[in-house]
């Protein structure tokens, strides 16, 4: 009787995990260079950090979409990169994501050479 109880429960696992790893699409995730890792939300933002530290178990990440994002590429990954100086000023004018919180990374998607904003992603403290 409790093998078939553990037995259901190792299928439900990896029944659950599989449906978490195609959700998010991470099997259409490319290589990720060295220093990199990924972040999927439920939106469909794909986006990986290249560069960055993972501080995921200190920090929560929020993605903010760019308006103009045509619907094909809504679920595409994009490559993410620190701000600017200058891009760290405008977000801070433009969106207040209160105290501790930190603008990471500008994500972009190249299209056949066209480079556009995908969207942002902020960092706040984990509490």
């Amino acid at each position: 009787m409790w093998k078939w109880i553990l037995a259901l429960l190792c299928l439900l696992g990896a029944g659950y995990a599989s449906y978490v790893y195609f959700m998010g699409g991470f099997h259409t995730m490319p290589i990720l260079p060295e220093r990199s890792f990924p972040l999927s939300y439920k939106s469909g933002f794909r986006a990986i950090l290249v560069g960055m530290d993972d501080e995921r178990a200190y920090r929560k990440y929020l993605a903010y979409s760019a308006n103009d994002v045509p619907s094909w590429y809504k679920e595409s990954w994009s490559v993410c990169r620190a701000p600017t100086e200058e891009e760290q000023r405008q977000l801070e004018n433009a969106i207040n994501i209160g105290p501790g919180g930190r603008w990471d990374a500008v994500c972009e998607i190249s299209a056949d050479g066209d480079i556009f904003v995908r969207g942002w992603i902020a960092s706040v403290p984990k509490l």
